[in-house]
């Protein structure tokens, strides 16, 4: 990356998936050791204590050295203007109790907000991750609120369920995980999910080879499989109450890291973008694809891939299911889907005007603790 600061934005900072992200990123995971950022947290106004008592004393503890300056505020506007990539982790996660359609209604309402906040003051460059669930439907309900901005400069996360499956191939072999690529995740981040082994290809005894060939166990792999990753969320909530929050914050950094940077000549990996019609998916319609990068920040759909009638009536099935989960969050904001723009309601300038703001590391006196490392040494800071 460029030497060049960047704004990096975390919403749904207070909770445990934005603090292991936030981490990540401000250590270099994300954009390597030589990269400074100015890290924003973003946090709906009565949790936002919690983030400026509790998340940002974690994050500088843990040695942010390539932080140049934290902030944090409930102000979107504030947030997002002039910054470079963004991480939405908030919404409403999935939850023993909530139907999915519970899920659905309640971060359409969200992501309408993030969406008009995004069309006001986003620069057209900035990049985009929708990390939470239910990402296709939350990207749909973002990329109709954000005419403003390009499509492809929005993404939204599929490699927690592409870096699962490519694990249970690793295990089964008994190779590392990094053994195994290209991988696909066709379509909806959901228990539907269709996960594509026949494309993928993994390195045994020193050979690459389709993995498979190297399975050798077509039911497993066509069944068993599938049942097994589709139902993983559900299994670990049900198992451990808990979400997973750190497998998710690895995905987000793995899946912008391949984006910005490029994904390795021959390879690809899984991404939710706005459909261009390859494969037979309507265009505009969020799905998960095979991506490849070569051009940083400039994904592609693979092309050319040989579908047999069992993956495409898959992959339909797939597409019926983002459909008329869109369909579902566009009734609760009665939005029509013909429509070409939208006009902000009075709900986001409410939200605008009911903001609060903490903001650190700006040229008043303020405690040195609240600056990055290297915000205090330009400073000249000696505490």
């Amino acid at each position: 990356m460029s030497r060049q600061v960047l704004k990096v934005v975390v919403t749904g900072a207070s909770g445990d998936l934005g603090l292991i992200l936030s981490h990540m990123v401000s250590t270099g995971d994300l954009f390597g050791l030589d990269q400074w950022m100015d890290l924003v947290l973003v946090e709906h106004a009565p949790k936002l204590k919690q983030v400026k008592v509790g998340v940002l004393p974690e994050l500088m503890t843990c040695n942010a050295r390539l932080v140049r300056k934290f902030s944090c505020t409930s102000s979107m506007d504030q947030a997002f203007t002039d910054a470079d990539v963004i991480f939405l982790a908030s919404g409403t996660p999935p939850s023993q109790g909530l139907s999915r359609n519970d899920i659905i209604g309640t971060n359409a309402l969200e992501y309408r907000e993030v969406g008009q906040a995004l069309n006001r003051v986003a620069k057209p460059s900035v990049k985009i991750v929708v990390i939470v669930d239910p990402q296709n439907t939350n990207l749909a309900v973002l990329s109709y609120f954000t005419p403003n901005l390009k499509p492809s400069n929005m993404t939204a996360l599929s490699r927690v369920d592409h870096n699962r499956a490519s694990t249970m191939i690793a295990r089964m072999l008994n190779i590392a995980n990094d053994k195994v690529t290209n991988m696909i995740m066709w379509g909806n981040r959901s228990q539907e999910i269709f996960p594509d082994i026949r494309h993928a290809t993994v390195e045994l005894l020193g050979r690459a080879m389709p993995a498979y060939d190297a399975v050798k166990d077509d039911f497993y792999l066509k069944y068993k499989f599938t049942e097994i990753l589709q139902n993983r969320d559900a299994d670990i909530q049900k198992k451990h109450k808990s979400h997973t929050h750190l497998t998710t914050a690895v995905a987000t950094v793995q899946h912008t890291r391949d984006w910005l940077l490029g994904t390795k000549p021959g390879n690809w990996t899984s991404m939710i973008v706005i459909s261009d019609g390859s494969y037979g998916i309507e265009k505009g319609l969020p799905f998960s694809f095979p991506i490849h990068v070569t051009k940083p920040g400039e994904w592609e759909i693979v092309q050319g891939l040989d579908l047999n009638y069992y993956e495409t009536d898959k992959l339909m099935e797939r597409a019926m299911e983002v459909k008329n989960e869109r369909h579902f969050a566009y009734s609760i904001l009665q939005l029509t889907e013909a429509e070409a723009s939208v006009k902000e309601d009075e709900e986001g300038e409410v939200a605008k005007a009911k903001a609060t703001t903490w903001h650190f590391g700006t040229a008043d006196p303020i405690p040195c603790s609240v600056l990055g490392p290297l915000e205090r040494e330009r400073m000249g800071a000696g505490m």
